[in-house]
């Protein structure tokens, strides 16, 4: 518990703004229906964005997490481990509850409506029930958690956060998930991310100093 503690505080500048956000965002919930936040969200397209989104996605792609882990093997074997392990867990949670809820996607959703909806060109528009929770955001948030605790300036965080909170959009905006998957995607990995940042690096084993090595160090030490 004292590392759980230690660790929440730690991570100040992710969970404060992160915090206030879920707050807005469920006076939203509570203020307007999710019809109505998709349309408004559905109403918001750009050239730019329509641009922009479709890669900025890509942050939250499986693809990503396995650069990300090969990555922070230059870093230290610790921290990949660490990213690796979480990105496990978060995704082994998050299938199983796609597959329980079975949730419409927004195009499943809306087929039979009369309501114009705008898809951005060129992307492919999923049409299947895994819509919630969104895994790219799991995906996106779990790893921004990571870097934010691995990371020695702790200020990164806000940026870390930007850039989830980006892919969590990007999703909303090319109608691949609703506010309440990448909501719910969000509040999954970082809290169960969190927890397991506590417990598996508080790990005996993991206080060996060879974790501290990586790549690049065996590299320069050779």
């Amino acid at each position: 518990m004292q590392k759980l503690t230690a660790n929440t505080r730690q991570l100040y500048s992710f969970l404060i703004p992160y915090i206030i956000l879920l707050l807005l965002v469920l006076i939203a919930k509570i203020t307007y229906s999710k019809e109505e936040i998709y349309f408004f969200i559905n109403g918001l397209h750009f050239p730019a964005g329509d641009v922009f989104f479709p890669f900025m996605t890509e942050f939250g792609s499986s693809v990503t997490a396995v650069v990300a882990c090969l990555l922070l093997l230059f870093v230290s074997y610790r921290s990949s481990v660490l990213m690796a392990t979480s990105l496990i867990l978060t995704t082994a949670i998050n299938v199983p509850l796609k597959n329980l809820f079975f949730a419409p996607r927004p195009r499943v959703y809306f087929a039979g409506s009369q309501h114009p909806i705008y898809y951005v060109p060129d992307v492919e528009v999923l049409a299947n029930n895994f819509s919630f929770p969104s895994g790219h955001t799991v995906c996106a948030f779990t790893m921004a958690i990571v870097l934010t605790y691995i990371t020695p300036k702790k200020s990164f965080g806000y940026l870390y956060l930007l850039l989830a909170l980006l892919v969590a959009y990007s999703r909303m905006y090319m109608s691949q998930h609703f506010l309440e998957d990448v909501t719910a995607g969000s509040i999954l990995a970082t809290v169960v991310t969190i927890i397991w940042l506590s417990w598996f690096d508080s790990r005996p084993f993991l206080s060996d100093s060879r974790w501290n090595g990586s790549l690049s160090r065996k590299k320069n030490a050779a």
